[in-house]
């Protein structure tokens, strides 16, 4: 992904890739109800994809990904799956939260560390039976909170 891709950017990304999946043709309105944002911002960010050659936009067309566009935004999700999977199945973080800070996480922390992360929590899940649980009880111990 080039450098220009800016975090809000890459939201308009996701959001495109993700509407794709379970829609055959995205279009502004639903991308601006999608993020909570004005029409003309969605505009604004659909020409600078389109210019980086992540998307194919054409005003009041419908809004489509191109391959690599689909790539970028495949490889987004993924590191925000992987953080999620953290948060939420590791750390026991609530569902809403989890999703929100692994989007947050994904922005600023490389692919070399993001896979890191992925093949430690492997790692704890095939050595230690039942680590979501331990360490869940393990916080409750400590906190005398519930967790999870």
């Amino acid at each position: 992904m080039g450098s220009g891709i800016t975090p809000g950017l890459q939201e308009y990304l996701t959001a495109i890739y993700k509407l794709q999946k379970t829609k055959k043709s995205v279009r502004v309105k639903e991308l601006a109800e999608e993020l909570g944002v004005t029409l003309p911002s969605v505009t604004d960010a659909l020409k600078k994809l389109s210019r980086d050659g992540l998307i194919n936009y054409r005003r009041y067309d419908e809004v489509t990904l191109t391959d690599e566009g689909k790539r970028a935004a495949s490889l987004i999700s993924d590191k925000e799956e992987i953080f999620y999977d953290f948060l939420r199945n590791v750390l026991g973080i609530e569902e809403d939260m989890a999703r929100e800070e692994a989007c947050w996480i994904e922005h600023g922390v490389s692919w070399e560390s993001t896979e890191r992360l992925r093949i430690f929590i492997e790692f704890l899940k095939e050595n230690i039976v039942d680590v979501d649980s331990k360490f869940r009880n393990f916080i409750n111990n400590r906190r005398g909170t519930k967790v999870l």
